[in-house]
């Protein structure tokens, strides 16, 4: 039974009077009052404060992570601690797996540093894809300006049509709507000509040698 007439009833070595825990031998003081004794209180001067579960220094009541003593802080309430989140002003963004700057969560290619944004979804970085908003293509091997999936002669830079499918490029082809010819036609008028010239001069110095 407690003596109430006991000047110290829990026997702690404080007075009743002076004692804010008279009955709790393990506490007598309360400096910052909020309600837990300055012993068991690991902030005994701030009244907000009383637990530091993760010994952290930051007390639980203002850490975002009480159970953690690597996180303190998760500025951005991505659920994600300042100090792991790669972007801890950032939402949206906590991890930079490549390292390019871009977060994995908008960074097309989280695993490529050289690489983050596809805008034609083709599946070729737009850092290399030579037609970054064709779907269709992605590199021009002969650097004629077209594609290599469209070009028909994708290792000639003179050529990358053949309408006729002739296996003779529409730039060399004459006859680029016609698979049967793709060279001019000899000119035999002109042959005829030459021929006749030809003739002409054998005659006169065969004339020239009888006479």
């Amino acid at each position: 039974m407690c003596d109430f007439l006991d000047p110290d009833i829990d026997g702690d070595g404080h007075p009743n009077d002076d004692d804010h825990y008279p009955l709790d031998s393990s506490e007598w003081a309360d400096t910052d009052g909020d309600g837990v004794g300055d012993n068991a209180d690991a902030f005994p001067s701030n009244p907000n404060e009383w637990s530091d579960t993760d010994e952290d220094g930051v007390g639980d009541n203002s850490d975002a992570f009480p159970n953690d003593s690597n996180e303190t802080l998760d500025t951005d309430e991505d659920g994600v601690g300042d100090n792991a989140d790669a972007f801890p002003s950032d939402q949206n963004e906590w991890s930079d797996t490549d390292g390019d700057g871009i977060g994995d969560n908008s960074d097309a290619f989280p695993n490529e540093a050289n690489e983050w944004s596809d805008l034609d979804g083709d599946g070729v970085g737009d850092n290399t894809d030579t037609f970054p908003t064709n779907p269709l293509e992605w590199i021009d091997t002969d650097g004629d300006g077209f594609g290599d999936n469209s070009d028909a002669f994708p290792m000639d830079g003179g050529e990358w049509l053949d309408t006729d499918g002739d296996g003779v490029g529409n730039n060399a082809d004459a006859y680029p709507l016609d698979s049967s010819k793709w060279e001019e036609d000899p000119d035999y008028a002109m042959i005829g000509v030459v021929v006749a010239l030809a003739m002409i001069g054998v005659l006169a110095y065969t004339r020239q040698r009888h006479d």
